[in-house]
């Protein structure tokens, strides 16, 4: 009989061998006396050699997790200093003085906050994931394939299989919010492109009134200049009414006032039979509503204008904006056909052909589903009627361009953008005046000078003068420099040295040289008058129709404005040609916010036809010409007060001719008759060989 400590071994040995081998690493030793087998210090070596490795993944994984703590570290405070110099921005009131600066610091701004955001977002799971392990997701079946590898998890998954799984009553399943989407409309039942809109935005309206789940921020941004939104269950059934009436029924409640604020309801008004402009009634400013009251409380005009400005950027509701028919004017004014689509209406652009003499236009159909859809994220209902942000109908009209004809707009062709200390760069390239010229238009290099200038003065300080030479023309290729030199800088006045070129291949090419004088307002004058026009009164002037003979003259700068020939003093036949005095009224297009943008559109203006004045007015034309051009200028600006979104009224007349050269003078009159700025050019007009002087 064998003993039983002998036994005891024998029995336990197959244990002892599982767990040996349970805790065995590496290869298995190859049982075999072959001498490729690995040894002992080979195998070492090899261990050493993965240790080694997987201590260089650790310690990169640690560097990168180390980095990318750095980084997001540097995006908070890049963010947090980022905010407050927009904070800052808004209280300099940058976006009225340089809205392209402050609309790239906006953006950058919303950039770095989706950045703060984002990583929030990321590390959100869905609640039926809560609890589970990756074990249990490779248990869910015993052989898997996984990146092309098969791997069997059978006796992994038995253990796991022990823990009971949670009861199907214990689960919780968390159903998303579904996504908002568009309501029911009837707007394109409207007849008017200006009902459709109101229509749409009053629905709009409607549906954050009654739904309780509202964003509050877009309910106070909407609603916030309307009291009786206090008084949900009396308000309710008005707006239902409006929203029930048919296409003759009003949209609005005439009895309520309109805010005009920002000059809605003004750009582009209706107009009676008689050409008289037809403003909304009850027009009036939100003062009580936001709590602004006049320091007299006489009214709206014991308040200064740019107090109110002031007041009004101060409650978001700065700049400029337009009423539903405001919108559609712009629409027109930017080549819309509204009259023949009103779902998808044809939009017609003139495209810029490197042809002189040839008239190329293009086409297409806008979206205005989309385009109101645009709008509506943005509207503020202004008393009874919605209101829009200039800027936001202008991007929301060109996102839907195609990108290759984007038109652009008057206040982005006088644009500049910082590119060093004193230096801007326009934000396009600049335009030519028409088919006649190769080069750039001239007014185009003034207001680019003016944009420049403006963007290094105080606030306070208003241009008074710009004098200057033309050096050499300009490529419309290539965009504007322009390099500021502070001259002059005191509590009264400051003075600009303005130098605009261009970078070519060969180098940089001089094309503008010019002064730019500013001044405060003074509290105080000692006199205080005005020249007055020649030409008949615009109310009571029969628009002329304009003889241009020398086709396309002015067709690249005429989309930027509206102009209408009027009767003015003809003395010609006395053979006074300095007598002659050729007169017009004219718009921009493009409302334009800052005092800089309408002193540069006013420049852009004034410096179109000057040089020709004087042979159009001696009878000849000039394609008799072999040099016209303007080799020196002097604006003098009465007032910065001025809106050339409005009608002004514009006289042209030549001083004196002789020696080739050429003096002439064009003066800006506001809607009352008073000067608002003359412009003084002296022009080169050489004549083709074998012309004679006419006289």
């Amino acid at each position: 009989m064998p003993d039983a400590s002998q036994e005891q071994p024998n029995a336990s040995s197959p244990i002892k061998t599982r767990l040996r081998s349970a805790k065995r690493v590496g290869r298995p030793r190859i049982e075999t006396g072959d001498p490729a087998t690995l040894s002992e210090d080979r195998r070492t070596q090899v261990r050493r050699a993965q240790k080694t490795y997987r201590l260089k993944k650790e310690a990169v994984f640690r560097q990168t997790l180390a980095r990318v703590s750095d980084l997001e570290e540097k995006l908070r405070t890049l963010s947090d200093q980022v905010a407050s110099t927009c904070e800052a921005a808004t209280e300099a009131r940058l976006q009225l003085s340089h809205p392209d600066i402050y609309a790239r610091l906006t953006q950058i701004r919303g950039v770095l906050t989706e950045q703060d955001v984002s990583p929030g977002l990321a590390c959100q799971t869905d609640p039926t994931l809560v609890g589970a392990t990756p074990e249990s997701d490779v248990s869910s079946a015993a052989p898997c394939q996984m990146l092309g590898y098969n791997f069997d998890q059978s006796e992994r998954s038995r253990e796991i299989q022990q823990v009971p799984p949670d009861p199907p009553w214990r689960r919780q399943h968390s159903l998303p919010r579904p996504i908002s989407i568009r309501g029911h409309t009837y707007s394109f039942q409207e007849g008017r492109f200006a009902r459709r809109l109101q229509r749409y935005c009053l629905e709009h309206a409607f549906n954050l009134f009654i739904d309780p789940r509202s964003n509050p921020q877009h309910v106070y941004r909407v609603f916030r200049l309307v009291p009786c939104i206090q008084d949900k269950a009396k308000m309710q059934p008005r707006f239902e009414q409006l929203l029930r009436g048919g296409a003759d029924s009003p949209l609005e409640v005439p009895a309520l006032p309109f805010y005009g604020v920002g000059g809605a309801g003004t750009h582009y008004p209706d107009k009676d039979e008689l050409g008289t402009p037809i403003h909304p009634k009850n027009m009036r400013m939100p003062r009580r509503v936001l709590g602004i009251l006049p320091s007299s409380g006489s009214g709206d005009e014991s308040t200064p204008v740019g107090h109110r400005a002031r007041l009004l950027e101060i409650y978001g509701l700065g700049g400029q904006w337009f009423d539903s028919r405001d919108v559609e004017g712009y629409l027109k004014q930017h080549g819309v056909d509204l009259q023949r689509s009103s779902l998808f209406p044809t939009v017609r652009i003139a495209k810029e052909s490197s042809r002189r003499m040839r008239s190329d236009y293009g086409s297409y159909a806008l979206d205005v589903e989309k385009f109101l859809w645009r709008l509506a994220h943005g509207f503020v209902i202004l008393g009874r009627a919605p209101g829009f942000r200039m800027v936001d109908v202008n991007a929301a009209f060109h996102a839907l361009s195609p990108k290759q004809r984007i038109m652009a707009t008057l206040q982005d062709q006088i644009a500049v953008k910082p590119l060093g200390p004193d230096r801007f760069i326009s934000l396009l390239s600049p335009t030519r005046m028409g088919d006649l010229a190769d080069w750039v238009y001239g007014g185009n290099l003034l207001a680019i000078a003016i944009s420049a200038a403006y963007a290094t003065t105080n606030p306070g300080h208003h241009l008074y003068s710009l004098t200057g030479h033309f050096v050499r023309p300009a490529s419309p290729s290539l965009k504007l420099i322009c390099q500021v030199e502070r001259i002059r800088d005191t509590r009264i006045f400051q003075t600009r040295h303005l130098r605009v070129f261009q970078e070519g291949p060969t180098g940089d090419q001089l094309c503008l040289l010019a002064t730019a004088d500013y001044h405060i307002d003074e509290t105080q004058e000692m006199v205080n008058y005005s020249a007055r026009q020649h030409c008949a009164p615009v109310a009571t002037a029969a628009a002329a129709t304009s003889k241009i003979q020398e086709s396309g003259l002015y067709k690249y700068i005429n989309r930027f404005m509206e102009v209408e020939t009027l009767p003015a003093n003809d003395r010609k036949a006395q053979g006074d040609i300095t007598g002659i005095i050729s007169a017009e009224r004219f718009r921009l297009q493009t409302p334009l916010g800052s005092e800089s943008a309408q002193l540069a559109a006013l420049a852009f203006y004034m410096d179109r036809g000057l040089a020709y004045i004087p042979a159009n007015h001696a009878g000849r034309s000039l394609l008799d010409a072999s040099a016209c051009a303007t080799l020196e200028f002097a604006l003098r600006v009465m007032t910065h007060r001025v809106d050339v979104g409005k009608w002004l009224v514009s006289e042209q007349q030549t001083c004196a001719a002789g020696g080739a050269r050429a003096v002439s003078e064009g003066r800006v009159f506001d809607d009352g008759g008073r000067l608002v700025a003359v412009m003084t050019q002296t022009t080169i007009l050489r004549p083709k060989s074998g012309e004679r002087a006419k006289v």
